[in-house]
């Protein structure tokens, strides 16, 4: 077994399957000072594209040549090709190996670690729109693994340089971690789509609702960012007007069951922060609950 090269921001890095992930995370390193010395990507213009922003990395079509060319090989691959990526490419023993996959277990790296290579998870907490969302990772929050302190070191040292932060995270706890982040980004965006189809008995459709809908959501993210929880929460509950969220009930479940089941749903979830503001009476407390329990029995 190769000893692990000494680790610096000057240690060869390849990213493999560079999509959005991939791309803004190679041009932000590369920017950063690191040395990403290769890129991989299997369409001819992408890679015309990277070769345009990665000025001393090699962009190829191979993985393999990538990784061949890197001491550190970033996967960025959709979460369901990454295990088989790892599993085709020929590692090495002085390698080490990271994905950037939110859920899935250094399990997933197996290929690599059988041959001597460490191994790693480091996913930045963020969505990449496009392939040159790379200034989005300023302030990002870095979910890192690895049973390599010098790895993790590395990793976390990264983060930093990226303009974020790293922190700790156990294969056994990605699965609730990444739905905490679905739960903040997709499922939020989804629920924005319903609050918009709301709209439409007002003549309005989806898109216009959106549009409007958009500084209120606005106000609520800078609400939580200067205020936090549970100050943020606004509306009935915090006011614990009982027939106000009645009436919501009702309005949503004949928009759809499903979004009648949702609100109820999500109501109740989060009633527990509402009550972290004190406001709310305990008798308004059990029959807001008792109303939403019983929309969801």
């Amino acid at each position: 077994m190769s000893p692990l090269p000494e680790l610096d921001n000057q240690t060869p890095i390849a990213i493999v399957a560079a999509g959005r992930l991939g791309s803004s995370l190679a041009i932000a390193m590369s920017n950063a000072g690191y040395n990403v010395a290769a890129v991989s990507s299997r369409r001819a213009d992408h890679r015309e594209w990277l070769n345009s922003r990665i000025e001393n990395g090699l962009v190829v079509e191979n993985a393999q040549t990538a990784a061949n060319l890197a001491s550190i090989v970033f996967i960025t691959a959709p979460d369901a090709a990454i295990e088989q990526i790892c599993s085709i490419v020929q590692w090495r023993s002085h390698q080490t190996v990271v994905h950037c996959a939110g859920v899935l277990p250094l399990s997933a790296l197996e290929n690599a670690t059988r041959v001597g290579a460490k191994t790693a998870g480091f996913h930045p907490l963020q969505t990449f729109p496009s392939s040159e969302s790379s200034d989005r990772l300023k302030d990002v929050s870095f979910a890192t693994e690895s049973p390599n302190s010098e790895v993790f070191t590395w990793l976390e040292t990264l983060g930093s340089d990226l303009g974020g932060s790293a922190f700790k995270i156990e294969s056994s706890q990605r699965a609730a971690y990444h739905a905490s982040a679905v739960m903040a980004c997709g499922l939020l965006a989804g629920l924005i789509g319903l609050a918009s189809e709301m709209w439409e008995p007002l003549g309005i459709d989806r898109a216009d609702a959106l549009k409007r809908l958009i500084p209120l959501l606005r106000a609520t993210v800078d609400a939580l960012d200067e205020q936090g929880l549970p100050s943020a929460i606004t509306g009935p509950f915090v006011r614990g007007d009982v027939e106000t969220i009645a009436s919501h009930i009702s309005a949503t479940s004949s928009s759809s069951t499903e979004t009648g089941n949702a609100y109820a749903a999500l109501s109740l979830a989060t009633l527990h922060i509402v009550k972290e503001q004190g406001g709310l009476s305990e008798s308004d407390y059990q029959s807001i609950k008792s109303l939403l329990s019983g929309k969801n029995s």
